[in-house]
């Protein structure tokens, strides 16, 4: 769940009154470990670090493996290493992590999501005798898809006109 900037800030200046982590999750309906790390956010980076993101931030595969690196190196927490770089989110990093051990440099790379756009198959207007036979079977499986469509609109169109004359006949 997202929450807007003024509702993180009521609960940290009800945490940083000298309640604690427990009293404020309580008031506020949150989790503790939630408070806690905006806690920490705000203290590391200011307001700034605990704004909500206006659109999924992406990062860089050059950028992750810094991230990994330093983690390793300094034998960091995924939580401080989170707070260094300003990611929201402590996950990320364990999920590149774990991308990272199985595929490499690879699997810290962005990978496309949903369906790829359909694009209409190249028919040439050269001479059939010219076209090369990848050409002519492209070409065929585009006729015979654009045939089957004609048909089932043909068909489709004929069921609703008899269906209109049955509706016709019946008022009378």
């Amino acid at each position: 769940m997202r929450y807007d900037l003024d509702f993180k800030m009521q609960v940290i200046a009800y945490y940083r009154q000298g309640h604690t982590g427990i009293a404020t999750a309580k008031k506020f309906g949150l989790d503790k470990k939630i408070i806690s790390r905006w806690v920490k956010q705000y203290q590391s980076g200011g307001v700034e670090a605990i704004k909500p993101k206006a659109s999924k931030t992406k990062y860089s595969s050059e950028f992750k493996r810094n991230v990994l690196t330093v983690m390793l190196e300094q034998g960091l927490s995924q939580s401080e290493v989170a707070l260094t770089f300003n990611i929201s989110s402590p996950a990320l990093i364990s999920h590149w992590h774990k991308a990272y051990r199985l595929h490499g440099m690879s699997g810290l790379t962005s990978k496309h999501k949903g369906r790829g756009a359909m694009t209409k198959p190249v028919i040439t207007n050269k001479p059939d005798d010219e076209k090369s036979l990848a050409e002519l079977k492209r070409e065929n499986a585009y006729l015979r898809a654009e045939n089957a469509y004609l048909k089932k609109l043909d068909a489709l169109l004929k069921a609703e006109e008899q269906a209109d004359r049955k509706q016709g006949s019946s008022k009378r």
